[in-house]
């Protein structure tokens, strides 16, 4: 999924490569010319080198030891790609090396944890979300973005002109909502019932907390229902 969303680049940054798999698999089928794969730890890059190695792709995918974006110069990569990370981390990572994001034409990023601060802190630095993916497995949800540099999401502004809050598209994400993506449906339909059952539940205590908890979730279920109305 993180790979679809990748264009066609002459070099590409994969921060964070791991076993260095997507590395392999985007240079291996024409996608990227080359590619420079880091890792913060020596373990992972190891075993990068190993998979690099068999694949016979040595002379056209570099590994790096770095700390995010560290050991990246600036406007080395065309494309910078960060996947399975918390999206704090993340955040921080792509603040840190914000030359190198300005020099880029295009991120992938899939943040493993609040999509919602993810999204805003995107916007923050002025990057816009083009497009993104999700998908489900091993009942678990995942999301990728694909971002570029500009000023003011385009996507965010669209969903606005729907009718759409601002924090509503960074939740949920602006363009899964603005696409109807079938993965969102079926992960909108899975919390409203949570919510339900948990509102069911609420209802049967008589405390200041819990009714302070019901008129939340009563407000988050008309939110989700509002979104699914969408589809």
């Amino acid at each position: 999924m993180n790979a679809g969303l990748v264009p066609r680049c002459g070099t590409l940054a994969d921060v964070g490569c791991d076993h260095a798999y997507a590395a392999i698999y985007l240079t291996a089928g024409g996608r990227a010319d080359r590619c420079i794969a880091m890792d913060v730890a020596a373990g992972p890059l190891a075993r990068a080198e190993e998979n690099i190695r068999r694949y016979g792709l040595e002379n056209r995918i570099e590994t790096r030891r770095s700390d995010g974006l560290a050991a990246l110069g600036i406007g080395e990569a065309d494309v910078i790609m960060i996947g399975g990370m918390g999206g704090p981390l993340m955040l921080d990572i792509l603040r840190k090396g914000i030359a190198c994001v300005r020099a880029a034409q295009a991120l992938v990023l899939q943040p493993q944890s609040e999509p919602e601060e993810f999204r805003r802190g995107l916007r923050e630095l002025s990057l816009d979300i083009l497009a993104e993916e999700m998908c489900c497995e091993g009942g678990k949800y995942y999301t990728v973005i694909y971002a570029e540099n500009a000023g003011g999401s385009r996507a965010g502004k669209a969903q606005e002109e729907r009718g759409l809050p601002g924090w509503l598209a960074d939740r949920y994400g602006p363009c899964l909502v603005a696409g109807r993506h079938p993965v969102l449906r079926q992960f909108l339909r899975e919390e409203l019932g949570k919510k339900e059952e948990l509102l069911v539940q609420l209802a049967m205590q008589k405390t200041d907390k819990s009714a302070e908890r019901r008129t939340a979730l009563e407000d988050e279920v008309k939110e989700i229902g509002r979104l699914l109305a969408l589809f």
